[in-house]
């Protein structure tokens, strides 16, 4: 299932904002049993929509003066996602639990030192 177009209250203040001023460029994969597999979304290049969003969601600016610069001086629209590998490998494989995709598992008593 793909989800897309979320509710821009949800949704982090870097999204950009869609046409109609309540939803944000973002997408969801989601499997059945697993989750989220893909989050990913068009990040905002419109320096004054971002800075409204930013007051939105109580952000100080100069907290954020070395992002905004990036969008000032110049920027394209882009977008970007994120895959959870593990999570695509219980999906694909059909595996019960996650722990058996991880390729370094993370488990007490199994680190060297």
């Amino acid at each position: 299932v793909v989800v897309m177009n979320y509710p821009e209250q949800i949704k982090a203040f870097y999204m950009r904002l869609n046409d109609d001023g309540k939803t944000v460029a973002a997408m969801d994969v989601l499997a059945p049993g697993i989750g989220e597999i893909i989050g990913g979304a068009q990040r905002e290049e419109r320096l004054d929509q971002l800075d409204q969003r930013m007051q939105q969601f109580h952000i100080d600016p100069a907290s954020y003066a070395w992002y905004r610069d990036l969008r000032r001086y110049g920027t394209v629209p882009h977008a970007g996602f994120g895959l959870g590998f593990e999570r695509l490998v219980v999906y694909v494989c059909g595996l019960g639990n996650i722990r058996d995709a991880i390729p370094y598992p993370r488990v007490p008593g199994s680190a060297e030192f």
